[in-house]
């Protein structure tokens, strides 16, 4: 047992009283001996800019090479962590390269000095996928730069050379340029900046012992004088999880806050200082999001690695300083560093590391002195696995409350140790406990009868999917596939990116496999998978013969249901591999889609031949416009004359498309019925063609005079209604500037008119002769969409109604306002103007019950009386007085002497 303890803290380091863990991940080759500095006497090496993309990716070293001219410079960029330790080499010569990084996507990503920024490949074949951006056409030069990554893409900031602002970009293949300007004095330089938020573009620059934030989607420039720094900031850098900020300055000392604090007193404390020591910190990195990795160099082949916590705030103490200095990690090759989420990446040399803050999941199982559930839970399961009687104590300890809370939590702790540890061996044996552990859930020992816990079946499917997570991380850390991560940065990336950047690698076998084991959908997993591999076959310029290339797919994937062979075939189209083309359009491809790729490859008439084969006459015309788009009248004009098969109905409909005016006059001559068809196609038109104001009235008044020739007067009155309408709305949106009314019917335009300009709706409403009824209505609802609940109330107090009072409170209550609702049934404003037969209705749409019962009773209605039950929110009593009420109602409607009692209340009423 100690032996495994042993083994799993073997690889622990303690810096500063915080345990952290180095882990060697990968193997890759230094080629710095390779490239010599020629301009240098000695022959030294040259230092190259080196960067590995996030979550385990690929490496890249860029080496400058001197040309043949003063200014011609080039970059040897290799790249390494690939496959099978492949690497890659490629050439650049587009500019001086002030930053070298990676996308999310993982495309390496190069900015030059001259304002552009270049987007490589390094997995395609050739440099056809490279891609050239310019960040602003006013950008003469910049100075420096940095990426910024979020889930929606990789962003980047680069700063002018004259420092007069910043230029921004939030997604680099998608670029929509932000600029952010700066008015600092001439005097003052720019020694250190970085991004501290990715959502807005926060960004934080310091010159002098001042720290200014600026963004792209505000002017304000808020600044903050450091006490104590005389020395310039030479580096600003944020955490992963852009909450904290790391400092350093030029005499080496290291400060650390928090961006929340920024603008506040003492926002930056010291964590460590370097005493004026020449062997300073010359460069910084963070470790995830809680500590920050200092480089210092004593010489040119040894480099000290200082650990410095940045987790909490406490300022440095002598002991902290002393531990600092004295507890380093050393290398004997420069070193580069690049942060994770969880932790940082250390290249030097041959070695790739990876460095971490131990994470507590782990540190209180194996740490000697933890009491925690998950230390005696495997504590337990080492005693039992060498038949040690320790064990059933612990269990027994993990079971002692009344309930198994303990032992729950005991396993799900080894299970999220397993998950944050790296080391194979001891996932298992954590695994292995969490079983153990797991096994004595099932039996609730309080109460047998109930054995199955609940939670045993959540813990049951955090175990398997845990164990088969770990099983595909360990996986990919074999040499085959070269791709070290960790089960954090596996939860950050997810599933979908995992299996592209196995396909960008070529490994398609190796994610079917994934997709099987994560049971992906085929239409995401395996089917994805067969499209890329196909798209692949065709890249690859190793394949020449197109029609073995056609073959290879089709039998391989002819057979698979769900397989989209549009894609493969709108590839081949882009890549000119027209052979390959052909042959897959009979493939599980559906008629239009064949079609539409004919008529791209200029295949005329097979295209026309399949469309009027299958009968549909929308697809024809629609091939046969589409020709008349690319050939010369006279042409298409012959092709008509040839197409004995084309449907009448289909060839008139192509002649009138070209020839219309002249088509409809001579139809109407051989057939005056046909003047309503004729209109009709004026008003479809209208609506379907982009025309100018002018020439949709002139569609409109040709319809309108035909249907007059066709006495149907109804409908041209409506036409020439519209015709009028579309001509008001023109001068209505030139009068009112910011007002769309084009396309909207005449109530929809009067609606918007009446919330912002009520004059000019009147006037409209005067014009097109709105009836009082209709208008009241179109008027109510524009004031409860405004929310006017002053003008509707007003507006209410009319003298006269024509639509009654009661659509002022159903428009009040559709936008949940019963408080204005219920002014309108205020008797002592509206007493001589309210219906009384449905005011028992208004009262329940108000939800004033007590009312509502009352006036229904009085009124003898059952009709109201169930709408109130229906309506309104009633207690005990008011049901009660309901039930009353249509018991004595039902009861007077089957009295026979009722019609007595009518006629003497009519007499009484008359003596009245």
């Amino acid at each position: 047992m100690n032996e495994q303890m042993a083994n799993a803290t073997a690889s622990w380091r303690v810096f500063d009283d915080i345990t952290y863990k180095k882990t060697e991940t990968s193997i890759i080759v230094d080629y710095s001996s390779k490239f010599r500095d020629l301009s240098s006497s000695t022959g030294t090496t040259v230092n190259p800019l080196v960067t590995m993309a996030p979550c385990g990716g690929p490496i890249a070293s860029v080496y400058k090479r001197s040309g043949t001219g003063l200014n011609d410079v080039k970059y040897t960029v290799i790249v390494q962590n690939l496959p099978k330790h492949n690497m890659k080499l490629r050439e650049f010569d587009r500019g001086i390269l002030i930053l070298v990084d990676w996308t999310i996507n993982e495309d390496l990503l190069l900015v030059t000095e001259d304002g552009k920024y270049h987007i490589m490949d390094i997995f395609h074949y050739n440099t056809s996928n490279d891609k050239s951006i310019t960040l602003s056409e006013s950008v003469s030069t910049i100075s420096s730069a940095c990426t910024f990554k979020t889930n929606s893409g990789t962003g980047l900031v680069a700063l002018r050379k004259n420092q007069d602002g910043f230029v921004a970009v939030k997604n680099v293949y998608l670029p929509i340029i932000q600029t952010i300007s700066l008015n600092l004095d001439p005097r003052s330089v720019i020694s250190a900046w970085c991004v501290i938020d990715h959502a807005d573009i926060t960004l934080a620059y310091a010159y002098e012992n001042i720290i200014v934030t600026c963004s792209t989607i505000s002017s304000r420039r808020d600044s903050q004088t450091i006490p104590g720094i005389t020395d310039t900031i030479v580096k600003l850098i944020s955490s992963s999880n852009y909450k904290s900020i790391a400092m350093l300055k030029d005499n080496g000392d290291v400060l650390i806050g928090l961006k929340e604090n920024l603008g506040q007193p003492q926002a930056f404390i010291l964590k460590y200082t370097s005493n004026n020591d020449k062997n300073k910190i010359t460069d910084i990195a963070w470790c995830g999001s809680d500590t920050v990795i200092g480089i210092r160099s004593s010489s040119k082949t040894w480099f000290d690695l200082l650990i410095i916590n940045g987790k909490h705030s406490q300022s440095m103490t002598e002991k902290s300083q002393q531990a600092i200095t004295n507890d380093t990690l050393c290398y004997t090759s420069p070193v580069w560093l690049s942060t994770e989420i969880d932790g940082v990446r250390i290249i030097s040399g041959q070695t790739l590391d990876f460095f971490q803050r131990l994470p507590d999941e782990v540190f209180n199982i194996f740490d000697l002195l933890s009491n925690s559930p998950g230390a005696k839970l495997y504590s337990a399961y080492m005693d039992y696995k060498y038949e040690n009687q320790m064990a059933e104590m612990l269990l027994n300890q993990l079971k002692s409350s009344r309930s198994t809370n303990g032992l729950e939590e005991a396993v799900k702790q080894c299970i999220a140790g397993a998950s944050n540890e790296q080391d194979p061996s001891i996932q298992k044996i954590l695994l292995k406990a969490a079983l153990f552990g797991r096994a004595f859930l099932s039996v609730n020992l309080n109460n047998p009868k109930n054995s199955i816990r609940p939670t045993v079946s959540l813990i049951n499917d955090l175990c398997t999917n845990v164990i088969r997570d770990l099983r595909l991380i360990n996986n990919l850390q074999h040499i085959n596939i070269s791709m070290p991560i960790t089960y954090k940065q596996f939860e950050l990336i997810g599933s979908h990116i995992l299996i592209d950047r196995l396909l960008r690698r070529n490994l398609h076998e190796f994610a079917t496999s994934i997709t099987k084991l994560l049971r992906m959908p085929p239409e995401e997993g395996e089917n994805r998978i067969l499209v890329q591999w196909a798209v692949q076959e065709l890249v690859n310029p190793s394949n020449t013969n197109e029609e073995a290339i056609a073959e290879t797919i089709k039998t391989r994937l002819s057979g698979i249901p769900g397989i989209p062979f549009i894609n493969i075939i709108e590839e081949a189209f882009k890549l000119k591999k027209f052979t390959v083309v052909r042959r897959l359009l009979d493939v599980k491809v559906s008629l239009s889609a064949q079609i539409d790729i004919l008529l791209k490859l200029n295949d005329k008439e097979e295209a026309l031949q399949k469309a009027l084969s299958c009968g549909d006459t929308d697809l024809a015309l629609f091939v046969l416009m589409r020709i008349k788009s690319s050939e010369p009248l006279s042409d298409y004009m012959l092709r008509l004359q040839r197409l004995k098969s084309l449907p009448l109905k289909l060839h008139l409909q192509c002649l009138e498309e070209l020839e219309r005016n002249n088509f409809h006059t001579e139809l109407i001559k051989r057939n005056p019925d046909e003047r309503e068809r004729i209109a009709y196609s004026h008003i479809i038109q209208r609506f379907t063609t982009a025309l100018t104001t002018s020439d949709q009235k002139v569609e409109l008044t040709s319809a309108a005079k035909l249907f007059r020739e066709a006495k149907n007067e109804t409908v041209a009155q409506l036409v020439d209604d519209e015709a009028r309408l579309i001509v008001k709305q023109d001068e209505l949106e030139k009068k009112l500037y910011n007002v769309q009314l084009k396309g909207l019917s005449l109530v929809d335009t009067l609606e918007i008119l009446l919330i912002n300009f009520e004059k000019d709706a009147d006037i409209l409403r005067k014009d097109f002769s709105v009836s009082d009824k209709r208008y009241w209505w179109i008027k109510i609802q524009a004031y409860a969409k405004k929310h006017a609940w002053t003008q509707l109330l007003e507006f209410g107090k009319k003298p006269t109604s024509p639509i009654g009072y009661e659509p002022f409170i159903d428009v009040c209550v559709r936008s949940n306002r019963l408080d204005e609702a219920r002014r309108f049934v205020d008797r002592s404003i509206y007493s001589s103007k309210l219906d009384d037969d449905r005011l028992p209705f208004m009262y329940a749409k108000v939800q004033m019950a007590d009312e509502a019962i009352n006036s229904a009773i009085k009124l003898k209605s059952l009709e109201a009386l169930h709408f109130i039950e229906g309506r309104c929110q009633l207690n005990e009593t008011n049901l009660t007085k309901i039930r009353l009420a249509k018991e004595k109602i039902q009861d007077y409607d089957d009295n026979p002497l009722k019609n007595v009692f009518k006629i003497f209340n009519r007499g009484n009423r008359a003596d009245e």
